[in-house]
């Protein structure tokens, strides 16, 4: 659906960025993602996604509904464009999977979602250390095909766990908007400041590949 005058203006600063424009803009409003973490770990990654317009956020965190309501209205005072609500297990998978496993609880729930639905786009962030974020733009692979990386038990918090988490908004930032093209399946492990990454490949022990290619896209 073509933007308003008001949303022109107020997504001004991103329209602008080269490979964004309305079109991606456009994605953004149309897109639906689940945020799975701790809400000290992922307050400010909604708040980053509703700002740029993300169409609906849902919540799958460690608070109750009405908590969840109350954070969507103030997300809804902020931009009159966005939903977030909380998670709808019964409703058709999202378009992207942004998972912030800041604790070993996120490792289940994260666990729980992939198992029903691997084949949803992913970006998985794991705040211990070593430091990672898994990038799985249209599995396979799927997150279990890089299952000790990003789904094996939680260890010690990194240094820069924040950072980390950020970095991973971005990058569910550009899945959503279509940034870039053909997408590469990658592991970003950080090391303080320093990142190095590497393609991901499906393992040929899981189904994913058999199923059909990638759901809620």
């Amino acid at each position: 659906m073509p933007l308003s005058d008001a949303q022109i203006e107020r997504y001004s600063r991103q329209i602008i960025v080269p490979h964004i424009g309305g079109r991606a803009q456009e994605r953004l409003l149309a897109s639906r993602m689940l945020i799975v973490g701790e809400t000290g770990d992922t307050d400010p990654v909604f708040s980053y996604m509703v700002g740029a317009g993300v169409g609906r956020t849902e919540l799958m965190v460690d608070k109750d509904a009405e908590w969840i309501r109350a954070a969507a209205q103030e997300m809804r005072a902020m931009n009159p464009d966005a939903v977030v609500a909380a998670y709808d297990n019964a409703a058709a998978p999202p378009n992207l999977l942004l998972a912030v496993i800041g604790k070993s609880n996120t490792v289940l729930a994260a666990e729980s979602f992939v198992a029903r639905h691997p084949l949803v786009p992913a970006v998985i962030a794991r705040l211990d250390h070593p430091a990672r974020i898994g990038v799985l733009p249209a599995p396979p692979p799927c997150p279990r095909c890089a299952r000790t990386e990003l789904l094996g038990k939680f260890g010690t918090r990194a240094i820069g766990a924040g950072i980390v988490a950020m970095a991973a908004t971005v990058e569910a930032f550009k899945l959503l908007a279509g940034y870039g093209e053909n997408p590469r399946a990658a592991l970003i492990e950080f090391n303080g400041y320093e990142t190095r990454s590497h393609e991901l490949a499906p393992d040929p022990t899981c189904d994913c590949g058999r199923r059909g290619g990638p759901s809620g896209v």
